[in-house]
């Protein structure tokens, strides 16, 4: 009988703490969206020239060590809350893309944008026609540019 006893208190309190983790945190701590991943790379400022020059991103904040940059937020400029990408200098990061799958852009015509980078030697590969294309920056992060469907 105590180890049903002990059993039924460990499910209530299992449960109990499984309700408050599915509400997750207060409303005023709660985050308010995804702000962007940040890259870990080796070429810092290979990597900003080619977000800059490729997909038109401008830099919103530059953090600086000893007078140094260390690390870029890379945006489009639409202002507060916007998405953003970080670019991080990491010496020590090995060859390679990042280990996460891909950074997802939304654009208003992804086979479009696609066709245009070729010209400028960006090869891209099609995903789901006229919506969604898959490239790759200098450093091999895979980006996919990705156009919502119509309603």
């Amino acid at each position: 009988m105590k180890s049903i006893t002990i059993a039924a208190v460990a499910a209530g309190l299992m449960f109990t703490a499984g309700a408050a983790w599915a509400q997750g945190p207060p409303a005023a701590l709660k985050p308010a969206h995804v702000a962007g991943p940040g890259l870990n790379v080796t070429d810092l400022e290979g990597q900003k020239a080619w977000y800059m020059a490729k997909l038109g991103m401008s830099v919103t904040n530059t953090l600086q060590r000893s007078g140094k940059p260390y690390e870029y937020i890379m945006g489009f400029g639409d202002g507060p809350g916007a998405a953003i990408i970080a670019l991080l200098q990491s010496p020590q990061r090995p060859p390679g893309p990042n280990a996460f799958s891909r950074v997802i852009l939304a654009v208003p015509d992804a086979k479009a944008l696609a066709e245009w980078l070729k010209t400028q030697g960006v090869e891209s590969r099609e995903v789901i026609p006229n919506a969604a294309y898959f490239i790759r920056d200098p450093e091999g992060n895979p980006i996919e540019l990705y156009t919502p469907a119509k309603p």
